[in-house]
């Protein structure tokens, strides 16, 4: 919920996990940075929950809390994200603002309403500081966890793991690393399970996807209606599959770490909701897409 409104309020046009973000840039900043997030709850190497970038071109570091425990305990998991979005911090003209935001959410039998509150502490001593010279290099890692996502969601997890991490399940991993035979066993396993998911995948005009039917536990009666079946379909692009499976045939002791750029473009893009009488879409530019119909 607080990513959706800061969305909409910040005209944000991308963004990603914060470890995925910190894992895949830290190595390939000049010189290397070692550097890696933890999955801890808290403390100062804790990664922030996402890294989002506007239209305007600047970056955000936000972490996002959320609580049914009161206003109280509300503030005090805001003061623990203060360290984890110290993670990260950009510079120069890529500087956005560096977020925690906490929402309240309150029961029907509470006395106070729900609600977000926004601050935006100064930062101290991040260890990942990132400058102008390296926007082709967050522009990518952005859109690499974004075209993931997509495709996981469209039902190819394994395609997805490849976008995400191209030399086999981890993001820090480059194309002159030294890798072991097992890495290399495992980069040709997910190539050769791609080839699977893409075969699952069904197609709708430009797209690719998965339709499903879900049997709702008790009928829902709405002034459109009643409802006894939720239809879902979730689907990507089919040019972005095809550029990827293309590029995922070549040897992979090439430079894969830069996407292509129809890719790029089309990552970057708004989110669309639309609410009709039965369902409604919702759209990630026209990388993605997805829509609910209630029957």
């Amino acid at each position: 919920m607080s990513l959706h409104i800061l969305t909409e309020a910040l005209d944000l046009v991308g963004f990603c996990d914060g470890k995925y973000f910190i894992d895949r840039v830290a190595p390939r900043l000049p010189g290397g940075v070692h550097i890696t997030a933890t999955t801890a709850k808290n403390g100062a190497r804790k990664s922030p929950d996402f890294v989002a970038l506007d239209a305007r071109g600047r970056w955000y570091v936000i972490e996002c809390k959320g609580t049914q425990s009161g206003p109280s305990y509300c503030r005090k998991q805001m003061g623990l994200g203060f360290a984890q979005k110290r993670a990260i911090e950009f510079r120069g003209t890529l500087k956005g603002q560096l977020l925690v935001t906490g929402f309240d959410i309150a029961s029907a039998a509470s006395d106070t309403a729900s609600r977000l509150v926004i601050i935006d502490p100064k930062p101290e001593d991040p260890p990942l500081e990132i400058g102008p010279d390296d926007r082709p290099l967050i522009r990518d890692c952005v859109a690499r966890g974004t075209i993931a996502r997509a495709m996981m969601l469209a039902g190819a997890p394994n395609l997805s793991r490849l976008m995400a991490a191209p030399f086999g399940d981890d993001p820090r991993l480059r194309a002159d690393d030294e890798t072991t035979s097992f890495r290399r066993r495992r980069a040709a396993q997910l190539r050769e399970e791609g080839k699977d998911d893409r075969k699952r995948l069904t197609s709708a005009g430009e797209y690719l996807g998965r339709e499903m039917t879900i049997e709702l536990p008790f009928e829902v009666e709405t002034a459109q209606g009643s409802f006894r079946q939720a239809i879902l379909r979730s689907e990507i692009l089919g040019d972005v599959v095809k550029e990827f499976e293309e590029e995922a045939r070549r040897d992979f002791t090439e430079n894969q770490d830069r996407l292509a750029r129809i890719q790029l473009n089309l990552a970057v893009s708004r989110i669309r909701t639309e609410t009709k009488e039965r369902g409604g879409p919702l759209a990630l530019g026209k990388l993605y897409r997805s829509m609910i119909e209630f029957r």
